[in-house]
């Protein structure tokens, strides 16, 4: 059985589980419509912002000479680090259902 003994990581958790949580209702929404290109498109944006998101706060945008600046004696690292887990997480699961609706 897997413990999880930090409060960030039930809160990554709990972000994928909303991410699919909203993904599942778009994709109830999906299937009653007969025109699903607006729920595509707003799960792609509802996957791409997140992740952009993610990229920020993980420094993946800056070379590594200013991302070892930024983080040297940084006290936030971890939890910048698992924020942007967090909304990396809610990103893909939006995408994951974007592409189940796609494929249904």
């Amino acid at each position: 059985m897997l413990m999880i003994s930090n409060e960030l990581e039930v809160k990554i958790m709990r972000a994928f589980l909303a991410g699919l949580f909203v993904g599942g209702l778009l994709l109830i929404v999906s299937l009653f419509l007969e025109d699903t290109t607006i729920i595509k498109y707003l799960l792609l944006l509802l996957g791409a912002i997140p992740m952009l998101i993610s990229g920020v706060l993980s420094g993946s945008f800056v070379s590594g000479d200013r991302v070892r600046a930024n983080y040297t004696g940084s006290k936030d690292f971890s939890k910048r680090t698992k924020l942007g887990s967090a909304f990396f997480l809610f990103g893909l699961s939006c995408f994951l259902v974007e592409i189940a609706i796609y494929y249904i």
